[in-house]
């Protein structure tokens, strides 16, 4: 999928504190030099991929890293300076995604945010593009009440995209299309998903897919979907979303229903959770 070189980009809080409270994303072009930015400050965590266009990133110690298209350049918070600068050829364009500081802070304290380096060669593909696009779409029309649900998707997003690239081999191949049905079966948690579209996106019979997934993962495609909804669920209701609330937005009609699984899945009711965990 080739981008448009188009500026598009929107910002959201969570609550009234912005640098803890940003949700931003959005397709950022920089076709002149005098767009760089030098000895760049932030105190929120943002990340891009250059997706058209080159540069170079100076780090601290002023040594000059390349930037090509399938990089991703991390802008940690924290005092860290960032200079990033632009190849004035007009092409440069980056999808950047950004949230609070206390999130940085709380996915580092667990070791899933790999911030060894500035830059970082990512796969880039029509599947990510997608992705891309379907978080910035959503983030134009969400209500206030769903922007918890697209930072934990803007945030899987990132660390997903931050993985290591592996050499390919058959192995690996495999792994490789089980870690997309990882991804497929985990996104968009409050829609209805069929899986036998999520084995024809990975060119699998649904038989097969089925089987290589257990193997891969140890459970089955449809129990996964249910625990990644109800892992979202329960980040959702400690942040203080109602149990209505958080019904819909992990894609149940009903409270009845959800709480029905939430339990059976959990092991205790969605009201005894929020109540023994807050």
């Amino acid at each position: 999928m080739k981008p448009e070189l188009k500026k598009d980009v929107m910002y959201r809080c969570i609550g009234t504190d912005f640098t803890n409270g940003i949700l931003a994303c959005g397709f950022m072009t920089k076709p002149i030099k005098e767009q760089s930015q030098y000895n760049f400050l932030i105190d929120y965590y943002s990340c891009f991929i250059l997706l058209s266009g080159s540069g170079f990133y100076y780090t601290t110690d002023n040594r000059k890293i390349p930037i090509d298209v399938g990089d991703c350049v991390q802008r940690i918070p924290g005092g860290v300076r960032h200079s990033t600068e632009v190849f004035p050829d007009g092409n440069w364009l980056e999808f950047f995604i950004s949230f609070g500081r206390s999130t940085y802070d709380y996915l580092c304290s667990l070791n899933l945010l790999p911030i060894d380096t500035p830059v970082r060669r990512v796969k880039y593909d029509d599947s990510l593009m997608h992705r891309f696009t379907r978080l910035f779409e959503q983030l134009k029309i969400a209500e206030d009440t769903e922007l918890p649900y697209l930072s934990l998707k803007a945030q899987e997003i990132v660390l997903s995209t931050l993985q290591p690239i592996q050499k390919s081999s058959s192995s690996n191949s495999l792994k490789e299309l089980m870690e997309q049905g990882c991804l497929l079966l985990s996104s968009d948690i409050n829609t209805t998903i069929s899986l036998e579209e999520v084995a024809v996106t990975l060119n699998m019979s649904y038989e097969n897919f089925r089987k290589q997934f257990r193997k891969f993962s140890g459970t089955s495609p449809a129990q996964y979907r249910i625990k990644q909804k109800m892992k979202h669920a329960k980040l959702m209701l400690l942040s203080g979303i109602s149990i209505k609330e958080t019904a819909e937005l992990v894609g149940y009609s009903d409270t009845y229903s959800f709480t029905k699984q939430f339990t059976k899945t959990v092991g205790i009711s969605p009201g005894r959770y929020k109540q023994e965990e807050q």
